[in-house]
This record gives C-alpha cells, structure tokens and sequence, in this order.
C-alpha cells in the first residue's frame, strides 16, 4: 500500500478491429498509436462519474474501502469504433491496482465490468488486450484467454475516417454471417492479417449498413486492407509507409481523420 497517497499515471492504447468478436465470441484487434491516460489517486471526494468508470471505481472501493479519483485524458474519439472504453477502463484500473496494491489483470477486469454493466456485448477482451500490451493479439472473449499473437508490420500506417454516426448494433444480424466471419478467424490465425481485415471490414459495413463508398475510395487509392473498426463508424485504411498520402487528402474532405501506426507488443509482466 505504499503507493496509497501518490497520484499514478497509467497510459493504454486505441485500436482497429481484425476480427469483430460478436458472431464467434472470438476477436482480434491491433493497437494503435492513440491513447488514454489516466492519473488516479486516492480521494474522499471524488468528482463524479459515470458508465464504465464508476463501475470501476465502486469495484475498487468496495475492495478496498477508499474513494478514488480518475483524471482522463485521450485522443481516442469515443464511439468510434476505435477502442476507447477499452483503453480507459483498461488504464484506470492499471492505474487503481498499482496505488492499492491489489493484483488483478487488467483486460479481464475490464472485460468483466464491461459484461456486467452492459456496454459490451462480449466483453470486448480483445481490445482491452491490445490496449494493454500494444500489439496484435487472437483472444477467446467468452473465457477471457489469449489465443494467438500476431506479428503486424510495425512500418506500415493507419488512415483513419473518424465521423458519422454509430449504426444500431444487431447481434443476429453480425450471428448470421458466422461463417464468413470464420473464414476471417482463419486468415488471421494463418497470420494473412491484410486478407482478415479486409474481409472483417465489409462484413461489418454489409450486416450494419455503413455505406461501403469510403471503403471502396482506400481500396482504389491503394490500401492495402480497409473496411469498418469495431462497430464503427470509423473507416481504417492500412497502407505501408509512405504510400497514404493521396488517400489522406480525400478522407480530409469527407470529415475528421487520425493518421496513426501500430502499437507493438510491449509486455508488462
């Protein structure tokens, strides 16, 4: 408990989808270079939270009987499709456990809140991995284990069109096309990560209706793999080094656009 009166920072990563983990229980996301971080201490008065953060907070302090606060800070847009509660929830808790001494890991507890409270149909566990180690990483959601790392060229850059509105989720509409989206868990574990993400970004687009156009634009000016993160709305584009720019001025005249790169695996244990 010797950290019960200092203010901790705890940093984790944003990431783009590979494998959208509702129709298999069973995802994959690469992490990328934008972040959360979170500065947490311990507080009796705490300003107040919401969602996923109090969750967390009341979890601890049911633990451990203090109060903590949590300070956020990111350049992840929420609601994007780009892995922000993962990356908060992941950070937080990094963060509390070191001040409190309580050793957890971080994207189980993160995934189990998120189960919990509702935000997640699956736990997202996979993008809490990649927002805790950086990297690429196959993850059963239902029992919360890695599966697979996955070497992603560190070279390469995401151009990303962050805007538009998230569709309505359907579940049974992602459920029904399970076995395209199992040809995708199997390019991924056979490490064709271009072809995967490329197969799991359209089928997201079909079965949620997000117009394909944006997509199709990237394809045309050279990416590599394209498609919808997460749930969206984002639209990824994955090129290598050098070869994004044509693609960065048109996303530029469609709305607000991240250019970023992955994130490699950083192991912490």
């Amino acid at each position: 408990m010797e950290k019960l009166h200092e203010r901790v920072h705890s940093i984790a990563h944003g990431g783009v989808s590979v494998l959208n983990a509702i129709p298999l229980n069973v995802g994959s996301t690469v992490a990328v270079d934008i972040g959360a971080e979170v500065c947490s201490s311990v507080n009796e008065h705490p300003k107040p939270s919401f969602g996923l953060v109090k969750a967390i907070l009341d979890h601890f302090e049911n633990l451990t009987g203090n109060r903590f606060d949590a300070r956020i800070t990111s350049t992840i847009p929420p609601a994007m499709g780009l892995k922000s509660s993962s990356a908060v929830s992941v950070a937080l808790i990094q963060a509390i456990s070191s001040i409190s001494g309580i050793n957890v890991f971080p994207p189980r507890l993160s995934a189990v809140i998120s189960r919990r409270i509702g935000i997640s149909i699956t736990g997202a566990f996979d993008d809490a991995v990649s927002a805790y180690y950086g990297g690429c990483f196959i993850t059963n959601n239902a029992s919360m284990t890695i599966e697979k790392r996955i070497c992603f060229d560190p070279d390469s850059v995401f151009v990303i069109l962050a805007n538009g509105k998230r569709q309505t989720i359907d579940p049974l509409s992602l459920k029904s096309r399970k076995e395209e989206f199992r040809d995708v868990l199997n390019m991924a574990k056979r490490n064709d990560i271009i072809g995967a993400m490329n197969l799991n970004g359209r089928l997201v687009a079909q079965c949620m209706n997000y117009d394909l156009k944006p997509v199709l634009l990237a394809e045309k000016l050279g990416a590599m793999a394209s498609g919808i993160s997460g749930n969206g709305p984002s639209v990824f584009a994955l090129f290598r080094k050098g070869e994004e720019g044509p693609l960065v001025e048109k996303f530029s005249e469609l709305g607000r656009i991240i250019v970023t790169r992955p994130v490699e695996f950083e192991c912490e244990d």
